[in-house]
């Protein structure tokens, strides 16, 4: 059976856009050939919310990144990466101008929503304090993979981006309070007032 395409071509741009300003095109080129990815390489998706990827391809995008340089030396480029790909479809592709002059709170959820959306995984969560929290429970990055400290760093980066892009840079700090490679049953991202 073949797998069902869910991700959007707005999510692999970004990650192709990322990856190649965080570790530069040569690092890029043999991630996305390793991940199978070879027709992206010279010419990536236009950046849209077609779903033209799998979970399978995005996914092998991180975990060749892992493969490359190793789970503990991935974790920071991961979360770059993250960061970046999200600064990408925000400020180059003009992803979220709709909501940019909304009240923080409400533009800070909105943010968290467009995550879930492009990513197609996870839910959005309000916590007690008000603020979202993005809830992983189906993170393919972890799926099989063991960790003593939080492992999908391109989702905690991505959202930081969100949270600096709302409340200035410092502000807040996004931080992975449960993890599945950790043994917990989903991956949940909260915002910290630092």
């Amino acid at each position: 059976m073949t797998e069902e395409k869910t991700v959007t071509k707005m999510a692999i741009r970004a990650a192709y856009d990322g990856l190649g300003e965080v570790m530069g095109q040569n690092a890029r080129k043999i991630i996305f050939k390793a991940a199978g990815l070879i027709r992206v390489i010279d010419s990536p998706p236009e950046p849209n919310f077609d779903r033209e990827f799998t979970l399978s391809e995005q996914v092998s995008i991180y975990r060749e990144t892992i493969t490359l340089v190793g789970a503990v030396g991935a974790q920071g480029i991961l979360r770059q990466m993250g960061y970046k790909n999200v600064e990408f479809g925000v400020v180059t592709y003009h992803a979220l101008d709709s909501i940019k002059d909304l009240p923080p709170g409400e533009k800070i959820v909105k943010c968290f929503e467009f995550s879930q959306a492009v990513l197609n995984k996870g839910r959005v969560v309000i916590g007690d304090d008000g603020l979202p929290r993005f809830d992983v429970f189906d993170c393919l990055t972890c799926e099989g993979a063991k960790s003593e400290k939080p492992y999908c760093a391109q989702y905690a980066g991505g959202l930081q981006f969100m949270a600096d892009w709302t409340y200035g840079k410092g502000v807040m700090q996004v931080v992975e309070e449960k993890c599945k490679a950790m043994g917990d049953d989903s991956c949940l991202f909260v915002l910290r007032k630092r």
